[in-house]
């Protein structure tokens, strides 16, 4: 099979595939509940390993759409092909006592290529948002119980390009479609009156619109061994068109059977989500192949966002921190294995845009994450893990005590390139 034949396959099956990770729950935790529900950590598995950091970091086998600019220092002729799952495990515990959880899902799917010698293209489909949870409150004063349920997510589907204005400084840009829906029911029933009205409230917010993020990044040469990369991006407030229904019923139980009476009834009645401005910086510093550190910090102006054209007291402005190290014994040792694996590490520190009970949730963890070649080549697989908290018991809160693991693959081949054969 030809190598563009074997390409256009590749694309094809990416595309097919995407049908398929909307469809899968993937968050059981009852934060997900406020807002647009868990915010998912950016990067691939490479960023996962290393804390997360991406704003900084610069490669020419690896994807990174944390920065847009980052994509313009593939290779002129090279072709990366980026999928992975991602998984966790996570004990909650409240008051109550614990609670463990777990899932596994399609973590991304991307492809990076050249347009040009100083135009490059990523296009993949990630996660942005994550709703699952199920919770009951039960009022023995009142004799009421309380049910809670969400699900669905919004994820994101960009196309980035970033431009090369001279042996240094690069400039991109993720134009990305935000689409999905996040379903939610809430019910309130009096089991022990046979005479009171109980309430049923089912709403669905149907997310579709377009949003930006711009990056720059500066590289350069100390003592020619020795790299540092210089990055910034920046994401403008943004309105998302979304259809909302809505549904109210009051049900009541008698000896004879049920009554029901709907008090609203909304269908797709016209609103939006606005996503919050957002800052983020970084750098890197490395010998090439051998080892890399970095730093990244953001800031989310949550604060002054709305959503369904409601302010959410809930949620307040949101700041990260993330630290990270790659080390490689020897790349260029082919006897062993052990000595090309690329070993890292990293840390990240998070002040949510949660405010419950007058407390600003934290998430922090510490990763370990590696990368294998694959053969002589420039393809590798790559695992992390996150081990984190978020939460607290205290103020009758609940603590997320998780472990996430990712697993990737990076396929890097040459596009249009013809193998000669003596």
């Amino acid at each position: 099979m030809r190598a563009n034949s074997r390409y256009l396959l590749l694309v094809l099956s990416t595309f097919f595939m995407l049908s398929g990770v909307q469809a899968q729950k993937n968050s059981y935790s009852p934060y997900s509940r406020f807002g647009i529900g868990d915010i998912t950590k950016e990067g691939f598995g490479r960023n996962q390993g290393m804390g997360g950091i991406g704003y900084g970091l610069r490669e020419s086998n690896h994807i990174n759409y944390m920065n847009p600019a980052a994509a313009a220092a593939v290779d002129t002729m090279s072709f990366i092909f980026s999928t992975g799952v991602a998984g966790n495990t996570m004990q909650l515990r409240g008051s109550e006592g614990t609670h463990n959880v777990s899932n596994i899902t399609l973590s991304h799917l991307a492809i990076g290529f050249p347009v040009s010698r100083i135009w490059k293209t990523n296009i993949g489909l990630v996660p942005y948002s994550q709703m699952g949870y199920k919770i009951i409150d039960v009022d023995l004063a009142e004799q009421s119980e309380h049910y809670y349920e969400g699900s669905g997510g919004i994820n994101q589907f960009f196309l980035g390009n970033a431009i090369r204005i001279t042996d240094n400084l690069s400039a991109g840009i993720n134009l990305s479609y935000m689409f999905g829906a996040l379903n939610q029911s809430r019910d309130l029933m009096f089991p022990g009156s046979e005479r009171t009205f109980s309430v049923r409230s089912k709403s669905r917010a149907i997310v579709g619109d377009f949003h930006l993020r711009y990056g720059l990044q500066y590289s350069g040469r100390i003592m020619e061994d020795y790299r540092f990369t210089l990055g910034v991006i920046y994401e403008n407030k943004t309105p998302l068109n979304t259809d909302q229904d809505w549904l109210i019923i009051n049900e009541l139980t008698t000896e004879i059977g049920q009554a029901r009476d709907t008090v609203h009834n909304y269908v797709a009645t016209s609103s939006t989500i606005e996503l919050p401005a957002r800052y983020g910086a970084g750098f890197s510093f490395g010998r090439e192949n051998k080892f890399l550190v970095g730093a990244d910090y953001t800031i989310q102006q949550w604060s002054d966002v709305s959503f369904l054209d409601q302010q959410r007291d809930s949620l307040v402005n949101s700041s990260s921190f993330s630290v990270g190290a790659q080390y490689t014994p020897d790349y260029t040792d082919f006897r062993s294995i052990w000595r090309r694996i690329h070993y890292r590490l990293g840390f990240h520190y998070t002040d949510t845009y949660l405010r419950l009970r007058g407390h600003q949730l934290t998430d922090y963890g510490v990763t370990i994450g590696m990368g294998i070649p694959y053969g002589n080549t420039r393809s590798t697989f790559n695992f992390s893990v996150d081990i984190g908290k978020r939460g607290t018991r205290e103020f009758n809160l609940i603590q997320e005590n998780y472990v996430m693991f990712n697993v990737s693959l990076s396929l890097h081949d040459f596009w249009f390139h013809r193998r000669r054969y003596e």
